[in-house]
């Protein structure tokens, strides 16, 4: 391989580099002379915790009208000024760090990260391809050239780090109003932030800004993970911990040919492009369960080589949004399932993908991760024919609201367990009326049921009833996931909710349930205190994670015994519901009628 020029030593400026601000560095300056702080002490209400000056504004619950608006980058996050210089067309670190969707080619193009935190990725292009150093000259390389990365003279990102109480759609002005006076009330100082953007096209609207409420003060890392095992063991919620980006990290990437040689280097970031894309070694099998072990995967479109947060070396894919949907819809969905269920999956998926981007992963660069936090992404090798020409019979196509042509996040779950929930019953949002909870049944069956489920004799009856929903009628379902059983002992519970303080556990109590029965709030009485628990995920964790929050509680000696259905938040399609209906002769534009409200599947690229 024949070598190409080195990069200079010093580093190139950085395009669109955010310096941080006076006061951020004189406080990250004094926390990195000292050790991490305990758990701060609750700081006393603001003043004026309704609605600060320096909120954004609510957006307006109105179809729009006349002219569309032209993409908008997404507002600074928590209100902080951001400094706004043009960088160079093509620069790969604003395609990385911006966050935000660009249609002026059509199909937007997506970042997803791959791999990161790692001292060295090791890479090959499937055909002839090209290296594109940021700051120096490309490189030709051959087809199936084995290249190894590595960094050099590297730093780490500067990152704000404070616990996000919670977090809404910008349209929810009063759900973000409701949850400040809570906390304020708790006695935890707050400030709202922002994040994603607002793009019209093709006569729709593109709406995913998110309103953030974030706990004020100066916090580490650790101190904000402290707070959020605090907040838990006080008041039954726990934070996650939001990282704002002060300034990217810096320094050099390397590429090596098999013998160890660099062959070029980049400032912060090196480019292979290859039409034909590219391999991947030693990809995690399953993030989450390193036992799993490791394997070689092929991408599409082209890799970057870059820094993550942390200084360490992350691979990002670049691709275009159709080409990364044959990737997600088969590791979301079986191939084999019947075609309209699968045109159904690839509408839900491209809608929850522009959901999700500029909302996410804020303080890194890329804008979706490859996990299940995100969506599962394991490139070419799940690629199938029936889901690759699921996609393309779709192209383009996203879900809107019937009424105001705004995006629908395609939201979705294994298996409802015969009816849906409402979107605000999982999260803290306002009702979204495309995202309502009905009964998953055939029309003479469901009515019955029409008004819900959340009085527990009525949950009783449904979970008991013979009527079999579509998600128990499609090909290949579970009965165990439909209908399910978990029972634990006395000692597994008290271990379960130690992080409670309760002390051993002599009563658990659903105050409060949605639509669908699923549990929103749970009280736990011990022999010491009792807590109260908020979230359908947070109780399904605390109780062994449960396949769901549907569920009914009894006691039976020493055990406890839990029986619901389900299995997942039961929130826009029923995965499973769709296969049913699919296999019974819907078409993908009646199944994604009847899980979101009349929303329609409209083209918009």
């Amino acid at each position: 391989m024949a070598r190409g020029p080195r990069v200079a030593q010093g580093r190139a400026p950085e395009p669109g580099r955010l310096r941080p601000r006076a006061a951020a560095v004189a406080a990250l300056a004094a926390l990195s002379c000292a050790a991490p702080p305990p758990v701060p002490e609750a700081p006393p209400p603001s003043a004026g915790a309704g609605a600060p000056a320096s909120e954004p504004a609510p957006a307006r619950d109105r179809a729009p009208t006349g002219d569309l608006p032209v993409p908008l980058p997404p507002p600074a996050l928590a209100g902080e000024p951001r400094e706004s210089r043009e960088a160079p067309p093509g620069d790969p670190l604003e395609l990385l760090w911006a966050h935000r969707l660009d249609f002026s080619a059509g199909a937007p193009l997506v970042t997803i990260r791959l791999l990161e935190g790692q001292e060295e990725i090791a890479f090959r292009p499937r055909g002839p391809g090209r290296l594109e150093p940021r700051g120096s000259d490309p490189l030709a390389v051959t087809a199936l050239a084995r290249l190894r990365a590595r960094s050099r003279n590297a730093r780490p990102a500067t990152v704000t780090y404070l616990p996000l109480l919670a977090q809404v759609s910008a349209r929810s002005r009063s759900s973000i109003d409701r949850l400040r006076a809570l906390w304020e009330g708790r006695g935890v100082r707050t400030r709202v932030g922002a994040a994603g953007g607002i793009y019209g096209i093709a006569g729709k609207v593109i709406d995913n800004r998110r309103l953030l409420l974030l706990a004020e003060g100066t916090w580490t890392e650790a101190s904000a993970e402290a707070f959020a095992a605090s907040a838990f063991e006080r008041w039954g919620e726990r934070p996650e911990v939001h990282g704002e980006l002060v300034a990217r990290p810096s320094g050099e990437v390397e590429v090596l040919d098999d013998e160890g040689a660099v062959v070029t280097a980049g400032d912060s970031v090196v480019v292979l492009e290859a039409p034909e894309g590219f391999t991947l070694e030693r990809v995690p099998r399953e993030p989450a369960q390193p036992a799993r072990g490791v394997e070689d995967r092929s991408y599409p479109g082209r890799l970057l080589v870059t820094l993550d947060a942390s200084g360490r070396l992350a691979a990002v894919a670049a691709v275009e949004l159709e080409a990364l949907l044959r990737g997600l819809v088969p590791s979301e969905m079986p191939a084999g399932s019947p075609t309209e269920a699968l045109k159904a999956q690839a509408v839900t998926a491209r809608s929850n993908v522009l959901a999700q981007i500029g909302t996410r992963h804020l303080a890194d660069p890329w804008a979706l991760c490859s996990d299940v936090h995100c969506q599962a992404y394991r490139g070419e090798g799940a690629h199938a024919a029936a889901t690759d020409a699921a996609v393309r019979a779709t192209e383009g196509e996203a879900l809107f609201g019937k009424d105001d042509r705004r995006l629908v996040d395609g939201v979705y779950s294994a298996m409802c367990g015969g009816h849906g929930e409402d979107n605000d019953a999982v999260w803290e949002n306002a009702p979204d009326p495309s995202l309502r909870g009905r009964p998953d049944l055939p029309a003479p069956a469901a009515a019955p049921w029409a008004g819900g489920l959340s009085a527990e004799p009525r949950l009783r009856a449904f979970l008991g009833d013979a009527q079999v929903a579509w998600c128990a009628r499609a090909p290949g379902a579970r009965p165990d996931r439909y209908r399910w059983e978990r029972r634990f002992t006395s000692a597994e519970l008290d271990q379960w909710v130690a992080p409670l303080g309760v002390g051993r556990v002599r009563a658990l109590t659903v105050l409060e349930r949605g639509r669908s029965g699923r549990a929103r709030t749970l009280r736990v009485e011990g022999e010491r205190a009792a807590a109260t628990i908020r979230g359908e995920l947070r109780i399904r964790r605390l109780l062994g994670s449960l396949p769901s929050a549907m569920f009914l509680v009894a006691r039976e000696g020493d055990s406890w015994v839990l029986r619901g259905g389900g299995w997942g938040h039961g929130v826009g399609m029923c995965q499973w519901g769709a296969i049913g209906r699919a296999a019974a002769g819907q078409d993908y534009r009646q199944i994604l009628r009847a899980y979101f409200s009349g929303a329609e599947a409209a083209r918009v690229y």
